[in-house]
């Protein structure tokens, strides 16, 4: 099953670098990029279990984050490819996000 991912736009109450809506709304990633372009999250929202905010650094590594950022910037993110990226941060991620509202949401 694929993710579904649209952009949205950055709002002043949760600054970033940029956000996506996944699975139709039912879920909000806000994404920084640091000097070198690396994408991190900061955090995660999940109908039905909250905000979350990783207790570590949930970091991507530099390839996939070249691929989601041009994503965004070419305005392509509903590629499968982007859910693949998506799908192995997440996975890799699962230690310092919510285990279980990733396996809910479809995002593991």
């Amino acid at each position: 099953m694929g993710i579904a991912i649209a952009v949205t736009p950055v709002m002043p109450t949760r600054p970033c670098s940029f956000c996506l809506c996944l699975q139709e709304g039912s879920v909000f990633a806000d994404f920084d990029l640091d000097g070198e372009g690396v994408v991190s999250l900061r955090r995660i929202s999940f109908d039905g279990f909250g905000c979350c905010y990783p207790a570590a650094a949930a970091v991507m590594s530099r390839e996939d984050s070249r691929e989601l950022r041009e994503a965004v910037a070419g305005d392509w993110v509903s590629e499968p490819r982007v859910g693949e990226v998506l799908r192995r941060f997440f996975g890799q991620a699962q230690g310092v996000l919510w285990k279980d509202a990733l396996e809910e949401h479809g995002l593991l």
